[in-house]
């Protein structure tokens, strides 16, 4: 309370100064400064000027229009058509002399509140209504007639600079929710267009595993013919040589001609040896594609994750460069409550990237053990690795460091989705030129999956 009264009395002090300087105001009393919720006059005539910064408030000189008149030095009553005329010279005086005092007065103000800011000087010809914050008002009786003098200070109303920070921290956080909803966006998109893909690619793995397995049966099943003809044939020359060896113990001249007929028996057994380990890889890769085609139906339950690791090497195998071979290294693990097709899809991904990066005669290792309740796979690569400032994003959906058309950015995001699903994490570790490690790590217990 005694600020609004100390600075109300300091512009009433300075206004009775200054109005006997400029305009000759002989005789003021000034009344004792009264505070109030509001400003209340009943006067025709206001003159105000607004402060603004760490505080809000107002300057007002309040009185009648023939009070201000007189000042100006127009002492008859005012006529109508004078009037517009006369108004205008009241403003213009008295709009200036309330810049005077305000320069004056605030000066004090400012000790106290930094930062303050005066606008223009507005002037109102007739009752005006204020809202309500704390006045101090002091009358001056003059020889021109009365004049009230109003101080306004409102400590609620922000400065001019806390209202810009607060909007910019208000546009900052803004900004970030909608970034965030964006990226949330953006990786439903993927999701959706990934599960997509996996689903159409699952009905292919389908209807090529079925398509392979037909032939395959008709090669293994005459595979397992030549075995019984190969049986007969050595039995045949098992016999025909006893045969010569007796026909040459009862004096018949011996076959000079090398039939050599054992060494096309043995290239023979070789080669459908070799045919019958190429169509043992093929039933693995169609037993890989059958499984992997029905992961994603499989939802939620126990599985052995090993297993699944097994299937996603076989079915990346055929994307290594040439002398390149995923080394496994997997330790016994309990069960894991996991989606098996989501999981497979996330190893895939994680594989497929580093087949992709890998040289002639790479290498990469995929290992497992388990950490108390959880069980962790880790990829590590020696391909070209990831650049510093990419490692950040490498979650990110669409990103990706390859060439237009070589990759759509999803997998990696998309996998990061699914471990998350799966209450796990997944993370990154490379340097340019040393390669790769992905850490993948899943809870056991269902308690700890997110179905």
């Amino acid at each position: 309370m005694g600020q609004i009264v100390d600075y109300t009395a300091a512009f009433q002090q300075i206004t009775q100064r200054l109005l006997g300087e400029m305009f000759g105001t002989a005789h003021c009393v000034a009344s004792p400064v009264e505070e109030a919720s509001s400003v209340h006059t009943e006067k025709s005539f206001i003159v105000s000027l607004y402060y603004t910064g760490t505080v809000y408030g107002e300057y007002l000189l309040a009185m009648d229009e023939e009070v201000a008149a007189r000042m100006i030095g127009y002492d008859e009553p005012i006529a109508d058509d004078d009037r517009d005329e006369v108004r205008h010279a009241i403003s213009d005086a008295l709009s200036e002399t309330l810049n005077v005092i305000v320069g004056e007065a605030i000066v004090e103000l400012q000790d106290s509140y930094s930062k303050l800011t005066i606008t223009s000087p507005r002037v109102y010809f007739g009752e005006i209504r204020y809202p309500q914050f704390r006045t101090g008002n002091s009358v001056l009786q003059t020889s021109h007639g009365e004049i009230e003098c109003f101080f306004c200070l409102d400590r609620m109303r922000l400065s001019l600079a806390a209202s810009y920070d607060e909007a910019l921290a208000s546009l900052i956080e803004t900004n970030g929710k909608l970034k965030e909803a964006n990226r949330h966006l953006a990786q439903q998109q993927a999701k959706l267009v990934q599960a997509e893909k996996m689903a159409s690619i699952g009905v292919l793995a389908s209807g090529v595993a079925h398509e392979i397995n037909t032939p395959l049966f008709f090669v293994d099943m005459n595979l397992s013919v030549m075995d019984e003809n190969i049986a007969l044939i050595e039995a045949l020359l098992h016999r025909y040589e006893k045969i010569k060896q007796r026909l040459e113990a009862d004096g018949l001249p011996p076959d000079n001609e090398d039939d050599n007929f054992a060494e096309i028996l043995n290239e023979t057994r070789e080669v459908v040896a070799e045919a019958r380990d190429g169509v043992k890889r093929i039933k693995t890769v169609v037993t890989s594609l059958n499984e992997f085609s029905s992961m994603d139906q499989s939802g939620f339950a126990e599985v052995d994750v090993n297993l699944i690791a097994k299937n996603a090497c076989t079915l990346v195998a055929s994307l290594l460069p040439e002398g390149c071979k995923i080394q496994q290294d997997l330790a016994e693990l309990p069960l894991v409550y996991c989606n098996s097709g989501e999981i497979g899809q996330v190893l895939a991904n994680v594989l497929t990237n580093a087949a992709q990066v890998v040289d002639v005669g790479g290498h990469i290792q995929v290992s497992s053990h388990a950490v108390d309740e959880d069980v962790v796979f880790t990829i590590v690569d020696d391909g070209l690795g990831i650049a510093e400032e990419h490692v950040a994003q490498i979650f990110d959906p669409f990103f990706t460091t390859r060439d237009v058309g070589e990759g759509s950015g999803l997998g990696l995001s998309v996998s990061y989705g699914i471990v998350t699903k799966h209450s796990g994490s997944i993370s990154i570790e490379s340097q340019p030129g040393q390669g790769a490690k992905v850490t993948i790590r899943l809870p056991v217990s269902p308690q700890e999956a997110c179905c």
